[in-house]
């Protein structure tokens, strides 16, 4: 059965197209689509309409939107392995890309429905959406080794990303007018413009996440199914196969591990930033749909530079330094007083998101086997979402206990420090070694 899977594979190698720019564009629009999602609906706007309308109290808002966030992330760490390794084996990756697709737009067009004192409902449809963008997050990525090189994964990579903050650009400045009206006791008026706010995003999601099923091709290859066997019973077993060849793969097993922590502090900065600036600081809604349309700006070129930095640097290299600019956000944000401060934050968070999670997708592309990416990608899954659960959690606890945002933030600092120590240890030369070299039977 081995030889027969390894032939198949060999075959679908060689009959595959070359990779054209259609193809990459239409893998990085999927970055475009669900950019829109993250930056409004999960960062900036309904982060802070839960908070100040359905809530409407910032402490519990925090506990509630850390449990939020949790659970979704658990739910995909869960269930990502598994998917990874069907989608491998089915040659289906396309199709489960498409189910999360669909996920997403249903369910925050959905969010129209949230009101004030809505808390329960509201959590439900929120955490079921946010479950279809991260689960479509595992997916995308294990396209990345089929259509890039060891000369080029950066910059593409940086590509997708760069053209992801941009997009959600373009969506804060959409979403603006409707979001300045997102206040503590809101007219009837300003309500219902705010609940504008999740349509608007499902229909800018549907639309600019076409071009990725026009155009990219799913290059998996189907294999035949063992005997008596179905596609949940193979998922374990590669699964299985996968902790068997772990040693084989000991450079990027250590890279998960270093990801699994630092990407934490990424997650919970991204759930909790326009909440900090809006409580802590003082902003109004509008000046954080600002302050975050500047923020993607930054975002863009810093994905951009890194992508660029990291093929000539090393990728290691630049993740260190990316993590380096999370630790002097962190710290000048539980410093930081005035609004002039924080644009500083702001700023250097906008270079740290745009880097970090780009350059550290880009070396998983080059320490992983292709035949194995979307299964290796699911381990990723796991290793983002494993632990991001425990960053809110710990933001939205000690924010609700000591009643102050600051020392909630300064906490996540530890995430991006142990992270880099961590990241110490992966040697980048052995991992591309490893990947290129065959998988043991």
């Amino acid at each position: 059965m081995e030889t027969s899977e390894a032939m198949t594979q060999d075959i679908g190698a060689r009959t595959a197209p070359p990779v054209t720019r259609h193809e990459i564009l239409g893998w990085c629009f999927y970055d475009v689509a669900d950019s829109a999602f993250t930056t409004v609906i999960v960062t900036t706007a309904f982060a802070m309409y839960f908070g100040t309308i359905v809530v409407g109290d910032s402490s519990r808002a925090d506990q509630l939107w850390g449990w939020a966030a949790s659970i979704s992330e658990v739910v995909v760490a869960l269930v990502a392995p598994v998917l990874g390794a069907i989608a491998d084996y089915a040659g289906s990756r396309k199709k489960f890309l498409g189910v999360c697709a669909a996920v997403i737009t249903f369910f925050t067009a959905s969010l129209w429905f949230v009101g004030p004192g809505m808390v329960g409902i509201g959590l439900t449809l929120f955490i079921i959406a946010n479950i279809g963008f991260a689960g479509g997050g595992v997916f995308i990525d294990s396209f990345l080794p089929g259509i890039s090189t060891s000369a080029n994964a950066g910059r593409i990579s940086g590509l997708k990303w760069a053209m992801g903050y941009a997009s959600g650009l373009v969506a804060l400045i959409l979403c603006l007018p409707l979001a300045r009206n997102i206040v503590a006791d809101p007219s009837s008026e300003q309500l219902s413009l705010a609940r504008l706010v999740p349509v608007v995003i499902a229909g800018y999601y549907a639309i600019m996440v076409i071009p990725t099923f026009f155009f990219l091709r799913d290059r998996s290859v189907r294999r035949p199914l063992p005997p008596g066997t179905g596609y949940l019973s193979v998922g374990f077993r590669e699964l299985a196969q996968t902790f068997r060849n772990i040693r084989h793969y000991r450079e990027l097993f250590k890279l998960f591990i270093a990801f699994l922590v630092y990407n934490d502090g990424i997650v919970t900065v991204i759930y909790f930033a326009a909440l900090y600036a809006k409580v802590t600081i003082g902003f109004t809604a509008g000046e954080v749909m600002t302050l975050f349309i500047a923020m993607n700006v930054v975002a863009v070129a810093g994905a951009l530079a890194f992508g660029w930095l990291a093929d000539r640097i090393g990728q290691k290299r630049a993740i260190m330094l990316s993590l380096s600019i999370w630790i002097a956000a962190v710290v000048l944000a539980y410093f930081a007083r005035s609004k002039g401060t924080f644009y500083l934050v702001a700023t250097l968070a906008g270079v740290g998101m745009g880097s970090c999670q780009s350059v550290t997708r880009s070396l998983v592309a080059l320490f992983t086997p292709q035949e194995k990416a979307a299964e290796f990608y699911g381990f990723l899954g796991v290793a983002g979402k494993a632990m991001a659960f425990v960053g809110p959690l710990v933001f939205g606890t000690i924010s609700g206990m000591t009643g102050s945002q600051r020392p909630a933030i300064l906490a996540i600092g530890i995430f991006f420090v142990v992270g880099m120590i961590l990241l110490a240890f992966v040697n980048e030369r052995r991992g591309k070694e490893a990947a290129a070299m065959p998988i043991a039977t």
